[in-house]
């Protein structure tokens, strides 16, 4: 197992269980919490979208650093930061101080925005980009089966039990773990690149930075049909989270624990897709991959809000799991193999600004359509929109890509070697 076979992506995977595992605590209370004291779509809406936002803001700037510095560092000073900004939501007592847990979940997503491209950049680097990089993130996968299987079920009974103010300490608790887990993995120096060494310094030296893994990201076409269809989808995909919450709550006639059921449900997918993803990246068949999944997400989707029945969305989630984690896999394994690894930390940022930019536009299109519509005509639009990204991708993506041990250069014209044919 590449958990056990390399020490410091052992160390690395279980400091992200640790952490994503608060996170879910709260991905289920936050908004419960919002809705039940507010009773409004639009301001737990509102808390979705100060979690995206940051990306858009800090991502570029973020991965610029995480190319430039020793990326363990990086990590424990992300998490430290979001240790205390955490402990911010306890003061949220009342709809007057809204204005504070939003305030305070863009902090800690901000800050999580430099941790994740360097965690993403490590990776490659510790285990190479052949065979065991798909092992590795299949163990990525595992472990956000993990999460959303143990998360939030116990998220759901932990709000009922020990209150929002309890579930704050205990995600603050698991970023001081993840810290000390993460110190232990050694220093994580930068591979040494084949760039020219810029000129410039200050601001001028990070835009220029910056848009070389943007001209990097656009100009690669695998990666550029993947941002395009993975874009689409977390639109889609974050329109049909805010929705979850008023739907259990309003039309099923459930509680926080009923959400937290069904998060675990939809981990128990994730657990499974861990294996399916792994396949489906060493067949190299993106353009069926991609498609296919997206297919599956878009038929259980439509089950899981369109069947009025909790039993019935509790088998529609978990179905949506499988091809929803092999969909996620498939995106990352190819922003880290066709992305050498020193402009992967920026490459990496700039895929997730564009990303949640999509996600943001999905939450408020989610929250507002959510308000102003009828749900069920809000839920039909969505799952219009998943399945033109199913054949977007069928478009767009190549038939076929190499899985070996890729790493495009600059003398390398973008996708040679990355793809035999459309």
């Amino acid at each position: 197992m590449i958990v056990l076979k390399s020490r410091r992506f052992g160390l690395l995977w279980c400091s992200s269980l640790l952490s994503n595992l608060g996170n879910w605590l709260m991905i289920v209370a936050v908004p419960v919490y919002v809705y039940t004291m507010t009773g409004s779509t639009v301001s737990s809406g509102l808390a979705f979208v100060a979690q995206t936002l940051p990306a858009i803001v800090f991502a570029p700037v973020a991965g610029v650093l995480v190319d430039r510095w020793d990326r363990r560092s990086i990590m424990i000073s992300a998490d430290m930061l979001r240790m205390v900004v955490v402990l911010a939501l306890i003061l949220v007592n009342h709809p007057g101080m809204l204005w504070l847990l939003y305030l305070a979940m863009f902090c800690e997503s901000a800050i999580g925005h430099f941790f994740q491209p360097a965690a993403r950049a490590v990776v490659p680097a510790l285990v190479g980009r052949g065979k065991d990089l798909e092992a590795a993130n299949s163990w990525t996968n595992v472990a956000s089966g993990i999460v959303r299987l143990a998360g939030a079920p116990v998220g759901g009974a932990l709000y009922m039990l020990v209150g929002f103010d309890g579930l704050v300490l205990i995600d603050s608790a698991t970023y001081l773990a993840s810290a000390i887990l993460i110190f232990g993995m050694g220093r994580m120096p930068v591979e040494q690149s084949q760039e020219r060494p810029t000129s410039h310094s200050g601001l001028a030296g990070l835009w220029l930075q910056a848009r070389e893994g943007v001209t990097h990201l656009f100009g690669h076409p695998v990666l550029r049909a993947t941002l395009t269809v993975s874009g689409l989808f977390l639109l889609a995909n974050a329109a049909l989270n805010v929705l979850l919450v008023p739907y259990v709550i309003s039309v099923l006639g459930g509680d926080a624990s009923d959400v937290g059921i069904l998060m675990a449900a939809l981990g128990g997918g994730f657990l499974l897709s861990a294996i399916a993803g792994n396949h489906l990246s060493r067949s190299g068949r993106l353009r069926l991959s991609f498609t296919g999944s997206l297919l599956a997400i878009t038929l259980c989707f439509a089950g899981l809000f369109l069947v009025p029945y909790f039993a019935a969305a509790l088998a529609f989630i978990a179905l949506a799991g499988l091809p929803g984690g092999a969909l996620l896999m498939l995106v990352q394994v190819q922003v880290q193999r066709q992305t050498p690894d020193h402009q992967l930390g920026r490459v990496s940022s700039a895929f997730s600004a564009v990303e949640m930019a999509a996600t943001v536009v999905g939450g408020v299109v989610g929250s507002v359509a959510g308000q102003q519509l009828s749900l069920t005509l809000t839920v039909w639009l969505v799952i219009a929109v998943l399945a033109i990204t199913a054949a977007v991708a069928a478009l767009l993506l190549p038939s076929q890509v190499a899985t070996g041990e890729l790493e495009p250069t600059a003398q390398q014209p973008p996708g040679v070697g990355a793809s035999r044919g459309r």
